[in-house]
């Protein structure tokens, strides 16, 4: 999958507390796609903090589950093979893709694993994105960005 922003992940602001988490790809991701965990390996996770490592959290695109954008934990801020470690940030102002109309202010949902627009009734916009359910905030707005405008890029502040 070609990542939306050929720069990578873009984070402007991050509250000078980076909000991200160290987690095992479960495919391969690419920095600036909305990912979700899908649950500790079986058994690894035991009552003590020393129990625990990052292999216990394996990660996928949201576009691999079935329930979509319901599930999605953050923004991979790294590409990464299926297998290797990946970082995904949890809150922090990015910029990204807009693939419809994104009004500053207004709250987004995301289109697919990298597109936001402004968030809906929760319509489905297009044949395109039928795979993603709409009505899910994952932030806010901090730009305006336009509906069909190759490389039409806005700042939203994610809050996973």
């Amino acid at each position: 999958m070609a990542v939306s922003n050929t720069m990578g992940t873009q984070v402007l602001w991050d509250g000078e507390v980076p909000r991200t988490f160290t987690a095992v790809a479960a495919e391969v991701i690419s920095g600036g796609e909305y990912v979700a965990c899908s649950g500790a390996v079986a058994g690894a996770v035991g009552s003590s903090i020393s129990s625990y490592d990052v292999t216990d959290t394996p990660v996928v695109l949201v576009t691999a589950l079935a329930c979509g954008v319901e599930t999605i934990n953050g923004i991979a801020i790294n590409t990464a093979a299926s297998g290797a470690l990946v970082t995904i940030a949890t809150r922090g102002a990015y910029l990204v893709q807009a693939g419809g109309s994104v009004i500053a202010g207004n709250a987004v949902e995301a289109l697919d694993e990298e597109l936001v627009q402004s968030l809906t009734s929760g319509i489905v916009p297009s044949g395109k994105f039928t795979r993603i359910p709409g009505g899910k905030k994952i932030g806010r707005a901090l730009s305006a960005g336009a509906s069909g405008v190759t490389d039409n890029y806005c700042l939203v502040y994610f809050n996973f």
